[in-house]
């Protein structure tokens, strides 16, 4: 009990002492303020029925997936705006994924919004940004904003080739720490589905790692471990290669037989060693490479 109470003014403190994150949702980093993930979830199904799945046309055979997490976005958006420039410079890349925290505190949403409207994309391809959300995107009963903004958190997508190869890539909200048994029926399912429609790839795309290594951000900091035992036999059992996440601020490769788990690094402004990934996907094995930028903080 003391140790919770002196957590909670240490970051009481740290939040009056820094402007950019004074209003950090402390009560929310102890229990959710947003709605519960079986609202949120039943909420981007009612979407996904309404609107259906983004269907996403490669330009050849093979193409480039950027992948970046944690902008935490506040006043400060150098490297958010960095990516943008650099996926939408890619001829090769007609999919872009930001894996949640996409902003830092209460009301940043226009300052994370306004790369997005103000850098044109490339007319040259098809050139899609798909989010997920994480912890501090429903801090301060935020979701309703992350709603209005990016509509959905649990649903998948598909890129197609020209000759009719897919690829499955498939968004679970993490956000809170946990799956919950709405999203976990749906997730099952979708990969039933998938079991028979000849993707050639499929991955998984989310916020929370799969392996506790602190306990920072309360009970957000992971998955529950009978959630991650499920999550993990539910993958396998469905060849599932990828599972990509963030959260954690510190890249981590982990091989699961055959999937591959990857935690990249936070691409926050703030952040010592930013970097954001790209993968390659083909015929072959997905392969996967670091892009690192410049530190804005010494």
């Amino acid at each position: 009990m003391k140790r919770n109470i002196s957590y909670l003014l240490a970051l009481t403190l740290l939040c009056a002492c820094n402007p950019d994150t004074w209003n950090l949702d402390v009560i929310g980093m102890i229990s959710g303020t947003s709605a519960g993930i079986d609202q949120r979830a039943e909420e981007s199904f009612a979407y996904n029925d309404a609107h259906g799945y983004p269907v996403i046309n490669a330009a050849s055979e093979e193409y480039k997936v950027y992948i970046c997490t944690d902008t935490h976005v506040d006043r400060s958006r150098t490297n958010w705006e960095q990516f943008i420039r650099d996926y939408h410079a890619d001829i090769d890349c007609p999919l872009a994924i930001h894996l949640g925290d996409l902003i830092n505190a209460q009301n940043h949403w226009d300052y994370m919004r306004r790369p997005c409207d103000s850098i044109p994309a490339n007319p040259l391809k098809q050139d899609t940004l798909l989010v997920v959300a994480g912890n501090h995107d429903l801090y301060f009963n935020q979701w309703s904003e992350y709603v209005r903004l990016w509509k959905r958190s649990t649903y998948y997508a598909i890129v197609r080739t020209p000759t009719g190869k897919q690829d499955l890539y498939i968004f679970i909200d993490t956000g809170e720490g946990f799956l919950g048994q709405k999203q976990t029926e749906w997730l099952t399912n979708t990969l039933n589905w998938a079991d028979g429609q000849g993707f050639r790839h499929i991955a998984v795309c989310t916020h929370t790692h799969l392996f506790k290594r602190d306990s920072s951000q309360g009970h957000t900091s992971n998955m529950p471990l009978e959630e991650t035992y499920a999550l993990l036999h539910l993958l396998k059992q469905h060849n599932v290669e990828m599972f990509w996440c963030g959260h954690d601020h510190s890249r981590e490769i982990t091989n699961l037989g055959t999937m591959t788990a990857v935690i990249i690094d936070a691409l926050f402004d703030r952040e010592p060693h930013p970097a954001y990934l790209i993968a390659n996907y083909g015929d072959e094995p997905v392969s996967f490479r670091f892009v690192e930028l410049t530190p804005l903080v010494d």
